[in-house]
């Protein structure tokens, strides 16, 4: 037999052909696999970050300039009732008896150490936008008009109706404070005081009207009235 001929070498090249074509397909799928794979990990994962972002953003950010914006608290004490529907006014004593004409106003320690009579309002039907709101008094008794301004009492008080811990100040309460000179506070007991008060509320003011006597016996007076009530 010649060693030279084509059928002899036949098995060698058949041998090689199946040894070389197993490693020449690992190699062109296995970039093409990864690439696909990557590409797809990467479009998932940058969607949904995106997306949140974009959702979490809007509402902070509008909450935060409404915030900015108007002051506005989240909610409302001390007698405020924002939802009522439609603006009213009503003034109670410090025993929560309702105040009105012939209704005796009586003399009380603030817890502040000062003499006062005390109004106690609940009111509402609108939103003031704020934690402050200001009430205007104009109290008289007749022969004790002797304030700077002429009257009882009168002037301007800013009422807390939001719902942080105040630092200092008492809220829940309108007081009207007897002039510093008046010396004996049971000089006024059973007079009768002209009260008046406004409240602006969203656009129009509401008011309370009432002669109401007072209430300030010496038992009571000459206890004095020390801080803390």
């Amino acid at each position: 037999m010649r060693l030279n001929s084509p059928l002899a070498l036949l098995p060698t090249l058949l041998a090689c052909a199946l040894a070389c074509a197993p490693e020449a397909a690992t190699t062109t799928d296995q970039p093409t696999s990864s690439t696909t794979s990557d590409t797809t990990s990467d479009t998932t994962s940058t969607s949904p970050t995106t997306t949140d972002d974009a959702t979490t953003g809007a509402p902070t950010t509008t909450g935060d300039t409404t915030s900015e914006t108007t002051g506005a608290p989240a909610d409302y004490c001390w007698g405020l009732d924002a939802d009522a529907p439609q603006p009213f006014l009503e003034l109670y004593d410090h025993q929560g008896d309702p105040l009105g004409d012939g209704v005796t106003l009586p003399l009380e320690c603030g817890v502040q150490g000062l003499w006062m009579f005390g109004l106690y309002p609940k009111f509402g039907g609108w939103d003031p936008m704020a934690d402050w709101v200001t009430f205007t008094l104009t109290v008289d008794v007749e022969g004790f008009d002797i304030n700077p301004a002429g009257h009882f009492f009168s002037g301007d008080v800013s009422y807390y109706v939001g719902c942080e811990e105040l630092d200092g100040g008492v809220p829940g309460v309108v007081p009207v404070l007897p002039p510093d000179e008046l010396a004996d506070l049971a000089m006024v007991d059973g007079l009768t005081a002209n009260v008046h008060v406004e409240l602006a509320a969203g656009g129009q003011t509401l008011t309370f009207d009432a002669t109401m006597p007072l209430s300030a016996p010496t038992e009571l007076t000459q206890e004095g009235c020390t801080l803390g009530g």
